[in-house]
């Protein structure tokens, strides 16, 4: 009896030891939901006295970042959370969180900063040199297309479009010989990641130099004519939601798809054709300009026995092993140095998943993703997208950046 009763102490003691955290993500059933449950288990079962309970946010990071205001003004944030690196500069200045830099007097720390590919960690750090949080998920657009409907338009499935005018024309091909639309590009009701590839790529700018924005520039406009004329002037690029040219795409309706590499392993497990990948398109001999995509995760909790917990559950979900199981059931790019060539960890995937090749002979060509600064960034962001959704359903190219133009410089007090 006195054994029982002390092993029942212990498993009281264990109990009430035991940290719970929250974490907040957008990883969907469709968008790497699988990878946080896998991470999360491998995570817990590594460390019996932390608990991690996560939450998926509605709305993408626009959506994340609304529901994290409210819960910090409620005094209930997540210990972490995702934030993508648009808004990091919004979290950096706006959002109380814990600076990854505190956690700088534990023994690991080192080991934790030094397991990153070099350069990785300026996602997460400020203008001052200060890491305030960790990079975790990186991506680059790439373009997804359906060989077999490029067979039964008579293309080439060997010969990709690589220039968007050989897109346009692939696309043209198709929507004539098989009744199918051409090309999706994916928008957000949140952000302007794909656009800003598009503008940057052809030689145009969101932000100029000087940091003001300049999206009613020529080249610009080009970018926004081009997108027009494939959805009203060629009928090729189905003018509805992301979720449905999503859904067009998988369902064999959709050609050619712009989307974020994230997209992959779940594209590969749902399509049931020859899908194949291949890298962004060019605008002509312009160099290609695309912005790395993802998050970084943010430290929110208050309780130190919580921030304790956040950092051992961040550094898990950066460390080979976690960047392991993220990568390969996502299509995220790995931030951790030499995972990719370590046979114990994704070398074999690479070499037997050519698919995301693409994604990472692009890697040379990826920018910054664009934060735009000050407290109404967000509002400016959304602008930008309502001026995208204006112009697909036929207003003035010229004319609506322009004036939405002058309503970013307006909400950003340029």
């Amino acid at each position: 009896m006195r054994f029982v009763a002390l092993v029942v102490a212990a498993l009281i003691a264990t109990a009430h030891a035991q940290v719970t955290i929250e974490y907040w993500h957008i990883n969907s059933a469709t968008f790497g939901a699988q990878a946080v449950t896998q991470a999360v288990a491998a995570f817990e079962a590594e460390h019996p006295d932390i608990r991690v309970i996560e939450r998926f946010q509605e709305g993408s990071y626009g959506g994340l970042l609304t529901n994290l205001q409210a819960a910090i003004a409620a005094g209930r944030p997540p210990a972490v959370a995702q934030i993508g690196y648009n808004f990091r500069l919004f979290a950096f200045n706006e959002l109380p969180h814990v600076p990854i830099d505190t956690f700088s007097d534990r023994d690991d720390y080192a080991a934790f900063i030094d397991a990153f590919i070099p350069g990785m960690l300026r996602l997460g750090t400020d203008e001052a040199g200060v890491l305030r949080a960790v990079p975790f998920a990186v991506s680059v657009p790439m373009l997804y297309y359906n060989a077999d409907l490029f067979r039964e338009a008579g293309l080439d499935p060997d010969a990709p479009p690589a220039t968007w005018a050989e897109v346009r024309e692939a696309a043209k091909t198709i929507r004539e010989a098989t009744g199918r639309f051409g090309i999706g590009i994916q928008i957000s009701n949140s952000n302007n990641w794909v656009p800003q590839g598009l503008i940057e790529s052809n030689g145009g700018e969101i932000l100029d130099a000087e940091g003001r924005i300049a999206v009613d520039g020529p080249e610009v406009v080009e970018v926004y004519e081009f997108w027009q004329a494939l959805a009203l002037e060629d009928g090729t690029l189905p003018v509805v939601t992301d979720a449905e040219q999503e859904q067009a795409f998988l369902a064999g309706q959709l050609g050619m798809y712009i989307r974020t590499s994230a997209s992959l392993a779940n594209y590969t497990a749902q399509s049931n054709f020859d899908m194949r990948t291949a890298m962004f398109p060019t605008w002509g001999d312009k160099p290609r300009s695309i912005p790395s995509g993802g998050n970084a995760l943010f430290v929110f909790a208050s309780d130190p026995a919580e921030q304790q917990a956040a950092f051992e559950f961040m550094s898990f979900l950066v460390s080979r092993e976690g960047q392991t199981i993220w990568v390969r059931d996502t299509g995220y790019l790995p931030v951790a140095d030499g995972v990719a060539d370590d046979p114990a960890f994704l070398a074999d995937f690479f070499a037997e998943n050519p698919l995301i090749a693409p994604a990472v002979e692009q890697l040379p060509d990826a920018v910054a993703w664009l934060p735009l600064p000050g407290e109404r960034g967000f509002e400016a962001e959304q602008a930008l997208i309502g001026a995208r959704e204006a112009i697909l359903n036929g207003a003035p190219v010229a004319e609506t950046l322009t004036r939405t133009a002058a309503q970013m410089r307006e909400l950003l007090g340029q």
